[in-house]
């Protein structure tokens, strides 16, 4: 996701690490990854997953997006169809959106990545979520580098991924948190997708209700 990092995806590293080889990546501009260089663009991180996909020699993966980083694998799959075997996506977009865009940029200009982090990371989870999980939110986005998340959210505000979505040709799965007010539920699925709404989690999923999401994605996949 767009304030997110490798490090949110520990549970799901250590859970389906038994059974798959399971690689979480920072994207340019996050964790331990240098800044992007050039023009906003999906199709940037399409092609720098590509680049470090071939730098590791794996060219049939299983590929899981969440959020922000579900349009990026809704963009490679466009591009580089031949290298996925199964596609997943979790509580994602189709399209990106200008308004949203000129809120974040005004927000990432305006606030420091801690500031920005106490207001955003609690509205991920459910009013639930246990305290911890909120902290451990809150410190995972406060990392957030404005050059990352600026490019980014650009990059976001231009994504359109409906023809990729209308040309799907490999097992996909949808998993939307059945609390996520960040990205609501899709309209339609797409044909030939499998639906999985997990209860009592807002637009972190994964993070929120990892037993559930780590179950659901190991079935499908072992399928």
């Amino acid at each position: 996701g767009i304030g997110s990092n490798s490090r949110s995806w520990r549970r799901q590293l250590l859970a389906l690490s038994a059974d798959f080889r399971v690689i979480a990546w920072d994207a340019p501009g996050y964790g331990q990854s240098s800044d992007p260089i050039g023009k906003p663009s999906m199709s940037f991180y399409a092609d720098c997953l590509r680049s470090f996909l071939d730098a590791l020699d794996l060219q049939n993966i299983f590929l899981l997006g969440h959020s922000t980083g579900g349009v990026i694998a809704q963009e490679f799959y466009g591009a580089h169809a031949s290298y996925v075997r199964s596609l997943l996506l979790a509580d994602t977009r189709q399209r990106g959106s200008k308004s949203q865009l000129e809120q974040r940029l005004r927000m990432i200009r305006t606030l420091t990545p801690a500031e920005l982090a106490s207001q955003r990371a609690p509205k991920l989870l459910t009013a639930s979520a246990p305290e911890p999980l909120v902290r451990e939110v809150t410190s995972i986005m406060s990392e957030v580098r404005p050059a990352g998340y600026e490019f980014a959210a650009t990059a976001m505000a231009e994504a359109d991924t409906r023809e990729v979505l209308r040309n799907l040709r490999v097992p996909t799965l949808l998993i939307w948190g059945d609390q996520d007010e960040i990205t609501p539920l899709w309209d339609e699925v797409p044909f030939g997708a499998k639906l999985e709404i997990i209860e009592h989690a807002g637009h972190l999923c994964y993070v929120e209700q990892p037993e559930r999401f780590n179950s659901i994605v190991r079935t499908f996949l072992l399928k």
